[in-house]
């Protein structure tokens, strides 16, 4: 099926591929905008491109670029909700989209031609929209587009909120601070400059390592710099393209479009760069979990960057993985010991804003939201567990002088008789100087003098006691809350005195934490998933279990949930 300018048409297919073809000579490079109901791309990472041809997601994936060939990878069953169109554009590096001819946009699922549709422009323009996949009833829809822009890629990048600064001059390299003579016997003293490649004091055309307190004996050739079309590095012509609009080397560093021709190495650097840089993730890691993003470590990573003259952008984008890592570890470490001390969510806070400033982490925004929310919690958890309990107004039930409801909810107790489980539904009452459980056959009611331990396991609140009436288990609703509630009750009954009978302490060292994460390499035991993980008792703490390295693993949420069903 062809496609008119304007027309549109269902695609059914979860995945696609979008492949451009013409004739002749010319190089159309492939774009793809991944924008918000707003019509505007969230962040520059929305913006898929030749030096940047993977969307973080996945979802959208520049493929290899041929003669008279070039195309995308679409798989739509996996854009986020967030992203209401993905706009499919190009550009030219040089002439204009008349001087293509025969240009063809086809949809294509797994080679098979879905629909065409012919690009024409009488105008010369540098860069074009040539159609876009919208969200409609569910589903998804292709458009045919056909709009140019004369004012090139910039001008495209702009209409859809890609950060394009306004032309100021190239900043240049800092001068070394002239340093009067010295008096007879006087020291010079040393210029305050951070560590860096200035130009060489006594040889023009060279640059020269200042390490922040002195002259080294490193040298290197001084290229142009800002210039798009020669590397800083190397001094090499670059492989890519320049853009329309004013000239790219009056652009800075927070601008996407300049993002594409100045801060990625040449094809000669490329390989460099790249070993450069899995060594430097492995230190970065290093520093992470020994320091975190702070101190002398962290910040001689950035000038080893700059002592190999790498982009500081490359370090951000290298960093971004790890960041989101090393928050997800220090979640799961912080909850190794089931309670979160106002340092440890302190600690959380910083580290987070730290990242933000070294690296560009909006995409991971909602994990990063969720990861904070959960230390929330745990942080309230630890406090109702401390003595902090909620209070709770019920007028029809009676209570004595001075006593206070702490937790009243539906609950199912489940008692193991002799001839199986037997489960009664009711309501379980816990008050300063009782539990209770009201049902509509006969009730309980049990002293906190009786009771040696309160605990949750999964959906269950279970009650040690030293009498068999009033204890066993309870599911309710949100058994790590209501354990947390009674286990604080009780602690206050008893004076702040730990319950008795714990065969080992349910904290864990350290020491113990990092064996057990550097053994399960940092994800699940069971599915490998390295989200929402948590330390796990092979054999449950409850049980008799060590806090031990062979009885510890890594579970995710999902997996440790299934395990509490086979128990």
């Amino acid at each position: 099926m062809e496609l008119a300018r304007g027309a549109n048409a269902l695609v059914a297919a979860s995945a696609v591929s979008l492949v451009l073809e013409w004739d002749g000579d010319r190089e159309v490079d492939p774009h793809a905008l991944l924008l918000a109901t707003t019509g505007k791309i969230r962040s520059d990472d929305d913006f898929v491109f030749f030096n940047a041809p993977r969307h973080p997601s996945g979802a959208v994936v520049l493929e290899q670029i041929t003669p008279g060939r070039a195309g995308l990878a679409v798989h739509l069953s996996e854009i986020e909700p967030g992203v209401d169109r993905v706009v499919i554009a190009g550009s030219v590096a040089t002439g204009s989209f008349p001087d293509v001819p025969a240009l063809v946009i086809s949809v294509q699922d797994g080679g098979r031609r879905l629909f065409d549709y012919r690009v024409s422009s009488p105008e010369s323009v540098q860069a074009m929209v040539f159609g876009e996949f919208y969200r409609r009833d569910g589903g998804w829809k292709f458009r045919a587009v056909g709009q140019g822009w004369s004012s090139g890629l910039r001008g495209l990048a702009e209409e859809f909120g890609v950060a394009v600064d306004d032309d100021q001059a190239p900043p240049s390299p800092p001068a070394v601070p002239a340093v009067p003579p010295p008096m007879a016997g006087a020291e010079v003293p040393a210029p305050v400059m951070a560590p860096g490649w200035y130009v060489a004091p006594q040889s023009a055309g060279q640059l020269q390592w200042w390490d922040g307190t002195a002259w080294t004996g490193d040298r290197r050739p001084q290229h142009p710099q800002h210039d798009p079309a020669t590397c800083e590095r190397c001094g090499r012509p670059r492989a890519v393209r320049r853009v329309g609009g004013a000239p790219p080397s009056r652009r800075t560093d927070r601008s996407a479009v300049r993002r594409l021709v100045v801060d990625s190495p040449c094809q000669w650097c490329l390989r460099e760069v790249h070993q450069l840089m899995e060594t430097w993730r492995g230190q970065a890691w290093q520093v992470l979990t020994a320091d975190g993003p702070r101190g002398a470590r962290w910040a001689e990573l950035w000038v080893v960057l700059r002592f190999h003259m790498v982009s500081e952008f490359t370090g951000r984008e290298a960093l971004r993985p790890l960041a989101i890592a090393h928050l997800e570890r220090m979640v799961a470490f912080a909850f190794a010991d089931d309670q979160i001390d106002q340092e440890e969510l302190d600690d959380f806070d910083r580290t987070v804003s730290e990242l933000e400033a070294a690296a560009d982490l909006s995409a991971a925004g909602s994990l990063i939201h969720g990861l904070r929310q959960r230390m929330l919690r745990g942080r309230s958890l630890t406090q109702v567990r401390a003595g902090d309990l909620p209070r709770v107004s019920r007028p029809d039930l009676h209570l004595g002088v001075d006593e206070l409801l702490h937790v009243d909810v539906d609950a199912v107790q489940i008692r193991y008789l002799a001839s199986g489980p037997k489960q009664s539904s009711g309501r379980l009452i816990g008050s300063s100087r009782k539990l209770r459980f009201i049902s509509a056959g006969a009730g309980s009611e049990l002293a906190w003098a009786k009771i040696v331990s309160v605990r949750h396991e999964y959906d269950t609140v279970v009650i040690d006691a030293t009498t068999a009436r009033g204890g066993g288990r309870y599911r309710v609703r949100d058994a790590e809350y209501v354990a947390a509630v009674l286990e604080g009750t009780l602690r206050i009954a008893k004076r702040l005195v730990l319950a008795p009978g714990q065969r080992d302490s349910r904290a864990i060292p350290q020491d113990v934490k990092s064996q057990v994460w550097q053994r399960d390499a940092g994800k699940c035991a069971e599915c490998g998933s390295q989200e929402y993980l948590e330390f796990d008792h092979v054999i449950p703490w409850s049980r008799g279990g060590a806090t031990s390295v062979d009885n510890l693993q890594i579970l995710c949420r999902g997996c440790n949930l299934a395990k509490g069903a086979r128990i």
